[in-house]
């Protein structure tokens, strides 16, 4: 009886070890660390060596639910995961640096993605957020992904992040959801390649720096909504010829169209109160330009430097423009002697 009781006992400890051995070698082979947060498992790590990576949509029985914090954080093998359906959540860094990795989807129930989490990915060519991310695209989350050339944000995104895709220099295509509502300082800043942009209505602010030294870019077409552009926000942007500013604007910040070398074409909309310091400064493809009687201050150089400016009108009475305030040289080194008014005209010093 005792030699049974002793098999039975023998047995049942190579059985509870074998399964433990089984877990363990699960977790093993497929490179990942899960770590347990309420009722459901999130992946916490992932081995140096991993090149591809299926997540599961369950562990132990519970599902899995979020990449954590620096999950695949330098895991500079990677180049394809698998994210289930049970994923609502990608923390912060979660990709970063990922080097190899070269495509990834999205799920549609991924409803937050972390600041940083794809950060220098420079193999990732293209990405697709979905409509169920319901949260600002976080700082720095795409940056530095130095061939990405396509970008679709998806419908309920509400905000794009500071410097979100800073440095894609292959970023050729961007399709902005219409439910953004403000664009981030240098969020766009450094993409050399993209050739053109719609801003949707929903946004009412662009940040300072956003679209900087996009070199290619040659048309931009902007929503209703807008109210503001931040400073330097387009500046260097050599391949624009024409911008039509809508009616919802009222502010352009210091130097945001400064040194687009090739502008020869702005149209103000009609209730535009403030053109910033320098705001177009250096802009020498610009002969002519209509300043509309809603403005109520032109900035220090404003149109300093647009050597080829010949021709300057303005909305307004007479009365009007001497009375308003305009900042020191902010005609300086244009050619236009004269400003055409609505009743008359007034010689420039």
């Amino acid at each position: 009886m005792k030699r049974l009781f002793l098999m039975l006992l023998v047995c049942l400890l190579i059985c509870t070890a074998a399964v433990g051995c089984t877990e363990e070698n699960a977790a093993t082979a497929s490179g990942l660390v899960f770590e347990k947060s309420g009722d459901a498992y999130y992946v916490k790590d992932c081995s140096d060596t991993a090149t591809e990576v299926n997540i599961p949509a369950k562990y132990k029985g519970l599902p899995v639910t979020g990449i954590g914090e620096y999950a695949f954080w330098r895991c500079e093998s990677l180049t394809s995961i698998a994210i289930p359906s049970s994923v609502t959540s990608i923390g912060k860094g979660a990709f970063g640096s990922c080097s190899r990795l070269t495509s990834i989807t999205i799920p549609d129930s991924v409803t937050s993605i972390g600041e940083g989490a794809f950060r220098s990915c420079s193999s990732l060519t293209s990405i697709a957020i979905p409509d169920s991310v319901t949260s600002s695209l976080g700082t720095e989350v795409f940056n530095y992904c130095t061939n990405l050339s396509s970008i679709t944000i998806g419908n309920n995104v509400t905000s794009i992040g500071k410097m979100a895709f800073y440095g894609c220099k292959s970023l050729t295509s961007i399709t902005i959801g219409n439910s953004v509502t403000s664009i981030g300082d240098t969020a766009f800043s450094d993409c050399k390649s993209l050739t053109s942009i719609t801003i949707p209505s929903s946004v009412t602010s662009i940040g300072d720096y956003v679209f900087n030294e996009c070199m290619s870019l040659s048309s931009i077409t902007f929503g209703n909504g807008i109210t503001s552009i931040g400073k330097n926000a387009f500046t260097l942007c050599n391949s624009l010829t024409s911008i039509t500013l809508p009616d919802s604007m009222t502010s352009i910040d210091s130097s945001a169209f400064s040194s687009c070398k090739n502008l020869s074409s702005i149209t103000f909309g009609n209730s535009v109160t403030s053109i910033g310091n320098s705001a177009f400064s250096s802009c020498t493809s610009l002969t002519s330009i209509t300043i509309p009687s809603s403005v109520t201050d032109i900035g220090i150089y404003a149109f300093g430097g647009c050597e080829n400016l010949t021709i300057i009108t303005y909305q307004g009475t007479v009365d009007e423009w001497n009375a308003l305030p305009k900042g020191n040289s902010w005609n300086s080194f244009v050619p236009a002697t004269e400003v055409v008014c609505f009743d008359g005209t007034v010689k420039l010093k």
